[in-house]
């Protein structure tokens, strides 16, 4: 198999679940609650806060592929930890183990691919490489994610994670045979090399793309979080059942608005991709808010669909450009402090917002939370069209 079609078998392997969001079913059954849950959504964010440097440096001074590795069989770990779920703190030695995992892979990943096709004279054909990547792993999902909800209907939860941990060695033997060329170590110490990777973060091309971004992604992330038991609910009050007989149901609503949309968003053509990118600080807390406002199971799922759709474009031509706008001795530190950076603010964001939905309700707290979020993507666009113009537009497309 050649270096391209060993990358597609690890991303393949990396994104087949067979539960994906429907673990927060699984917490709720085992007595945690949406606090709780909120509460490890941000140390799970702190996670990132307090690994994203340490991890970052280790790929740009010892090895992408080392990185990588370690991440990769720490998501093992932390399988093996849910595996065995049985309180709250186990869900937080999880959330701490899953989180390191994916500090040393985020940035290492994308930064080792890029590099090696930079090495094969192939840096051009990244945006490609990475689509065709992104709808492999997408139809990979749309199946097995179906499949890990009706095993956990009728069989329990604990069936479908092992599935998932096969996969997950299955992704760690493949990125052991894949090749690093002319891996370049900085020549600086590591708190300067730190310090530089952090200057880049205040660059007047960079800062107003990241903090746009982190915008779009509480935005999502509101739509998303507790997405399941919120369907569930409503699907279990129209059909006179439990949430727990649904699992079936929201396993196939997850891929129709969490798997097959991202295919179409990544594959959108470069007038509506970018059409997206524009709209979606305005559009996610939209569709959210409509959600709760017009709570009938078809609509709640065609805008899940939208906002789905919506943020993959988005998200895809924003990591395409920083691939582009960071150097490549700096990139993996420079995405790590940008997720650390993240991490901070959706680490207080998941803590209001899991206590929110235990002080006033689900919905309320989704309608609430969409209207702020309107606002803050407001004043975004509203920057967009003057002094923040030429740092969000995007560039690479122009190449």
């Amino acid at each position: 198999m050649n270096l391209l079609g060993r990358y597609r078998l690890l991303f393949v392997l990396m994104n087949t679940g067979f539960i994906g969001n429907l673990t927060v079913i699984y917490y709720l059954s085992k007595g945690i609650t949406y606090g709780q849950i909120g509460l490890v959504s941000a140390i799970s964010a702190l996670g990132f806060f307090l690994f994203e440097v340490p991890t970052g440096v280790v790929a740009d001074k010892v090895s992408r592929k080392t990185s990588v590795l370690i991440g990769m069989g720490l998501f093992s770990l932390g399988t093996v930890i849910l595996i065995f779920l049985r309180n709250f703190p186990m869900l937080i030695a999880y959330a701490v183990v899953s989180s390191l995992g994916a500090t040393f892979v985020s940035g290492s990943l994308q930064a080792w691919l890029f590099d090696n096709l930079k090495h094969l004279g192939m840096e051009g054909r990244y945006r490609e490489v990475m689509k065709d990547v992104k709808t492999l792993t997408l139809l990979s999902s749309a199946f097995s994610i179906p499949i890990g909800a009706f095993l956990a209907q009728f069989y329990g939860f604990t069936l479908p994670l092992v599935m998932t941990l096969l996969m997950e060695l299955g992704a760690l033997v493949t990125a052991l045979s894949i090749p690093e060329y002319e891996f370049k170590r900085p020549e600086v110490s590591y708190h300067i090399h730190v310090l530089h990777s952090a200057r880049e973060l205040f660059r007047n091309d960079l800062l107003p793309l990241i903090l746009v971004s982190i915008a779009v992604s509480m935005s999502i992330n509101q739509f998303h979080k507790f997405f399941e038991p919120y369907l569930g609910e409503i699907l279990a009050r129209d059909l006179g059942t439990t949430i727990m007989n649904t699992l079936g149901l929201l396993g196939i609503v997850e891929v129709l608005i969490k798997t097959l949309p991202r295919l179409i968003g990544i594959r959108l053509g470069k007038k509506w991709s970018v059409r997206a990118y524009e709209a979606a600080p305005l559009a996610i807390p939209v569709f959210t808010a409509l959600s709760v406002l017009f709570q009938n199971p078809l609509f709640v799922v065609l805008l899940g669909v939208l906002a789905t759709i919506v943020n993959t474009a988005f998200g895809f031509n924003v990591s395409v450009e920083f691939q582009h706008r960071i150097p490549s001795e700096k990139r993996a530190t420079v995405l790590s402090l940008d997720m650390m950076f993240s991490a901070m603010v959706m680490a207080v964001f998941y803590t209001v917002y899991g206590f929110a939905v235990d002080r006033l309700s689900l919905s309320e707290a989704r309608l609430l939370f969409a209207v702020i979020l309107f606002g803050i993507g407001a004043a975004f666009k509203l920057a967009s069209v003057g002094p923040l113009r030429e740092p969000l537009e995007l560039r690479h497309l122009a190449e």
